[in-house]
C-alpha cells in the first residue's frame, strides 16, 4: 500500500510540476508520519505574508513549525484523495488546554487550510468535515 501511495504521489508531483517545483522527496524522518495520520483540520482566511515569506494562496496549509517546507497529502476520513498542499505557514490553532491561547497547530494536533473567503471555508467544512488524514514529505524546490 505504501509503495502504491508513494508512486501515486510521485506521479502527481510530476503532473503538477509546473505549479510546484519539487526536486527531492522523502518521508519526514523522525516523525510518526510514515503512514496516514488522522488530524483536526480547520480553515483560515488571513491574507498576506505566511511564516515562510510567501503570500497566502490556494494550496497552502499552516502546520507545526517543524513541518515548514514539507508537502502534505490530504485525504478524507473515507479515504477520498483531497490534494497536495505545502506547509508554508504556522499558527496557534485551537485552544485545547483551555488557557485562552491557541495551541493545537503548535503541538501538531491540527492543521489549517488557507481559504480565500468564508464561503470557501464553509464549503470545505461541509465537504470534508473537521478531520482529515494526511501524510508529510520533505521537499526541496
Amino acid at each position: 500500500m505504501a509503495k502504491k501511495l508513494l508512486s501515486f504521489f510521485l506521479a502527481a508531483v510530476l503532473y503538477f510540476g509546473t505549479y510546484m517545483d519539487v526536486y527531492a522527496l522523502e518521508p519526514v524522518l523522525g516523525d510518526p508520519f510514515m503512514e496516514r495520520v488522522k488530524i483536526r483540520c480547520t480553515c483560515y482566511l488571513d491574507t498576506g505574508i505566511t511564516a515562510s515569506g510567501v503570500y497566502t494562496r490556494q494550496g497552502i496549509i499552516a502546520g507545526k513549525k517543524e513541518w515548514m517546507g514539507c508537502v502534505a497529502i490530504l485525504w478524507t476520513i473515507d479515504g477520498e484523495y483531497i490534494g497536495i498542499y505545502e506547509v508554508l505557514d504556522t499558527g496557534a490553532g485551537i485552544d485545547t488546554d483551555h488557557d485562552g491561547k491557541g495551541d493545537s497547530i503548535k503541538t501538531g494536533n491540527s492543521i489549517d487550510v488557507w481559504m480565500p473567503d468564508m464561503e470557501s471555508a464553509k464549503e470545505w467544512v461541509k465537504k470534508y468535515g473537521d478531520y482529515v488524514y494526511f501524510m508529510l514529505y520533505k521537499a526541496e524546490g
